[in-house]
């Protein structure tokens, strides 16, 4: 699962977009944060109705982490924190459903946070103002929801709306960029709501000139990359720094067997009849190699070559040793990032 996780449904530009968005940002900016204290009795029958409906309307809920957990620790309290983040996930289309929209309107509250948690590049927000102006916009409004893990977040500092206003603040024209929005075009706004396992953002966010705007998935790991490397600066510095010394020492493992092979094969006594074959090859294939002899300016033939005697080389266990080192750290950068699995490639 990604350290940091980032979801960007939004609202499209169909004569209701503007309404529900508007509806949307009066729910950001005024419900209350779900209480901290777990409830580890049983969901009552209500939950478990409505997360059956939940996974049924939206079956890409299963994919995540409060289903994970709530599957893993079946009580009300996962089965609050489910059901909060697939209606929001969902607002477009479950704010059309009178059944979700009684659930939100009558389920238990906690903790009031003030009159309402609105900031945006000011941090007096008229709530009443912002509202009619998505009301009357004709454009599509995205609404990213950032999140953390609740350990994360307490030991990085992003456990309160300050933090998050900075965050936002700083990276506000990364994110206009990733959604192909000039900068000055930008308009956003959000609200942090500290749920109990998963602290995050909403940050509503469109371009003031309808039409403009557009925003893919390469646009969103943009926006996650940006925001993964300031919130875990100090963390992936670490890892690169260990994963830049355990590729030199790779390399030094992989130049001392080959320099080893080579003397054997020198004297004769060489144990590896593959390899030396391979070997072989590419030295007369590199024979007739004309200028300088850097693997990127070869050709394919000779690149494969290459790749067959490399290949050779990583079935040595020195060599094994500190490739699979290196692709253990390199699978822990990657996990700040994207969720997918991973196959290790062969070392060539």
């Amino acid at each position: 699962m990604a350290r940091l996780i980032v979801k960007s449904p939004y609202f499209k530009s169909d004569g209701f977009g503007g309404r529900n968005a508007a509806g949307y940002l009066r729910y950001i900016a005024t419900r209350e944060r779900v209480e901290l204290l777990p409830d580890n009795r049983p969901p009552i029958r209500r939950q478990e109705q409505l997360i059956k409906k939940l996974t049924k309307d939206f079956p890409d809920s299963k994919t995540s982490a409060q289903y994970e957990e709530y599957t893993e620790e079946p009580t009300k309290y996962h089965a609050s924190e489910f059901i909060s983040s697939v209606l929001e996930n969902h607002w477009p289309e479950a704010s059309q459903s009178k059944v979700y929209m009684k659930y939100i309107a009558t389920r238990p509250r906690a903790e009031r946070l003030g009159r309402y948690g609105l900031f945006g590049d000011e941090d007096a927000v008229d709530l009443q103002k912002a509202m009619t102006e998505l009301s009357e916009y004709s454009g599509n409004v995205w609404t990213h929801i950032i999140s953390l893990k609740r350990e994360d977040a307490e030991r990085l500092g992003y456990d309160n709306a300050k933090a998050w206003r900075n965050l936002l603040r700083t990276h506000r024209n990364e994110i206009a960029t990733a959604m192909n929005i000039p900068p000055g075009d930008f308009r956003w706004y959000a609200a942090f709501h500290d749920e109990g396992h998963h602290p995050h953002v909403h940050m509503m966010a469109w371009s003031a000139k309808p039409g403009q705007a557009y925003l893919n998935q390469e646009g969103i790991r943009k926006i996650k990359s940006e925001l993964t490397q300031d919130i875990f600066q100090g963390e992936l510095l670490h890892l690169y720094e260990q994963k830049s010394s355990s590729r030199d020492e790779l390399v030094r493992q992989s130049r001392k067997a080959l320099l080893e092979l080579t003397k054997r094969m020198r004297s004769e006594f060489c144990n590896s009849l593959a390899t030396e074959n391979k070997l072989l090859e590419l030295s007369r294939s590199l024979e007739t190699v004309k200028g300088k002899k850097v693997y990127g300016y070869l050709k394919k033939p000779v690149k494969a070559q290459v790749d067959a005697v490399v290949d050779e080389l990583a079935k040595l266990p020195e060599v094994e040793e500190g490739y699979e080192l290196w692709w253990r750290l390199q699978c822990q950068v990657e996990d700040f990032y994207s969720e997918r699995e991973r196959v290790r490639p062969p070392l060539s």
